[in-house]
């Protein structure tokens, strides 16, 4: 079994780096001051089908799909301010010369990413080389637009775990450019786990999530919906 590399997995990451750890330490004390080893974590990790688990996958095909709407969002908010000068008669002074359009850098920074990973799963199912496109709006929206087609075969590849984990940092770090993710609303009912009153809806990625950084448990909503009749359950008897 083959572990899923996203984000259902962080608890059991964080479990089984600390146990290590533990294991490193008592296996590096001496002998008579050891007593017994360390006990491996009881939490099971979330197996991948076959890379990742079906809710980290709808996750990054979410998070891909949003990546076209985001880079909209910036684009569009970096030409409303082109072309703004700064009234001051200072001059300013830097090491370096900045770029004339960071909100451009960011997109064709991101445009190469999703051309990359494209170009890579052409090869590995033959499908030829990748059309030359001009960089711009339309190039990212076709390029977003092929890997979401064909993302249920890209996410069976090994090396999908490394293009998967980049769709998702890159919604994160295009939200926080264009500051639209929408706000995440608290949930009444404790974690399952820690049993905290510290469960937030994401409504961008449809999931629950704990806040508790000691648990970072994720729920998918069925589990959450689960979750609140066993508890109401409970407080009717």
């Amino acid at each position: 079994m083959t572990e899923c590399p996203g984000p259902c997995n962080r608890t059991w990451r964080q479990l089984r780096d600390t146990h290590a750890d533990a294991l490193d330490a008592w296996a590096a004390a001496a002998p008579e001051h050891r007593g017994d080893p360390p006990d491996p974590p009881e939490v099971e990790p979330v197996p991948g089908e076959p890379v990742w688990c079906r809710r980290c996958a709808g996750a990054i095909r979410h998070s891909l799909a949003d990546l076209d709407n985001l880079s909209a969002l910036i684009a569009a908010e970096a030409d409303g301010h082109r072309g703004r000068g700064d009234d001051s008669d200072k001059v300013r002074r830097s090491k370096g010369t900045p770029s004339p359009s960071p909100a451009a850098d960011l997109i064709d920074a991101l445009y190469g990413d999703l051309t990359h990973w494209e170009a890579v799963y052409r090869e590995a199912i033959g499908a030829g080389t990748r059309p030359e496109r001009s960089r711009g709006a339309t190039a990212l929206t076709i390029s977003i637009s092929w890997l979401s087609v064909h993302l249920d075969g890209v996410l069976t590849w090994p090396w999908s775990v490394d293009m998967g984990l980049a769709v998702l940092r890159w919604q994160r770090r295009l939200q926080a450019t264009a500051k639209a993710r929408p706000p995440a609303r608290r949930k009444p009912f404790p974690c399952p786990r820690c049993d905290r009153r510290t469960l937030i809806y994401e409504e961008d990625r449809d999931l629950i999530r704990c806040e508790n950084p000691d648990c970072c448990r994720v729920l998918s909503i069925d589990e959450y919906d689960a979750h609140v009749t066993e508890q109401e359950g409970k407080m009717a008897s």
